[in-house]
């Protein structure tokens, strides 16, 4: 017997109700101070079983990232006063973590909420994830986190692009799209931390004899702080599903967005 429409009508309610509940998750953290990341990290550290603490590959499990994204995570969490690392009593080679006080309250403060609007929405998680097969470690085989078969990013002039229910758009532009208004904008997420910087974009505009050391200047600035984490999530969203990157430039591969691809494909490839 085939499925009928009610079938797939609970399929996008459910869908749509916990991609909903994520970006609502992500705006609680941000308005505590934390990034998503963090919340989750803090989460996932106080949440494992073992007293002593996770180790970094339980967290980058538990994370779905790679063990350098995961590392560099932890490091901005230690410099913020979030977590703390230790040598494991019985294995010096091994570093479990812990949070700080300062850590702790954060994040029982954000789970007081959540577990408050889980409530609200009666939602059933842990009966609904029965039967999942659990995330396998991989024991030192090259990193495929956070999904293997998932495509590269692609690339949309925000303008020309039609929503698809199995991708996720994302503006990267620093600017609002001119003329686009917001009821009218075919995505949910504007990460504009990891557009490049406005002397950056001016000094480039979009000559295209400058792009190859306009590509140069930009893949630098991805690694500072903001672009940092930015481009860090744009990689665990794009493990996740289809990712298509937004942009209004009309010469799109000679664009930010086309570089910002690239370099997410080569992420994904390492």
């Amino acid at each position: 017997m085939g499925l009928g429409h009610e079938d797939y009508a609970r399929l996008l309610t459910l869908r749509n109700g916990l991609r909903r509940f994520l970006r609502w998750s992500e705006q609680q953290a941000e308005a505590a101070g934390l990034t998503p990341n963090q919340h989750q990290l803090l989460l996932a550290i106080h949440g494992h079983d073992d007293p002593r603490g996770p180790t970094i590959g339980e967290i980058a499990d538990y994370l779905l990232l790679r063990h350098h994204s995961t590392v560099e995570l932890i490091d901005r969490a230690d410099t913020a006063g979030l977590v703390t690392r230790q040598r494991d009593p019985d294995d010096h080679r091994v570093v479990r973590l812990s949070l700080t006080d300062h850590g702790a309250e954060r994040l029982e403060t954000l789970s007081a909420l959540h577990l408050e609007e889980l409530e609200r929405l009666s939602l059933q998680l842990p009966a609904a994830w029965n039967g999942l097969s659990p995330i396998q470690p991989n024991h030192g085989l090259p990193d495929a986190r956070p999904n293997s078969t998932a495509a590269d990013p692609r690339l949309a002039r925000v303008y020309d692009y039609s929503p698809d229910p199995a991708a996720t758009p994302v503006l990267v532009d620093r600017l609002w799209p001119r003329g686009l208004s917001k009821a009218d904008a075919p995505f949910e997420i504007w990460l504009k931390e990891v557009a490049p910087s406005t002397e950056l974009r001016r000094w480039y505009g979009h000559v295209p004899d400058r792009y190859p050391a306009f590509a140069d200047r930009y893949r630098k600035e991805l690694h500072e702080e903001a672009a940092r984490q930015a481009l860090e999530r744009l990689h665990t969203m794009a493990g996740e599903r289809q990712l298509v990157l937004l942009t209004a430039t009309k010469d799109i591969d000679h664009s930010a967005a086309a570089v910002l691809r690239d370099e997410l494909a080569e992420i994904r490839s390492k």
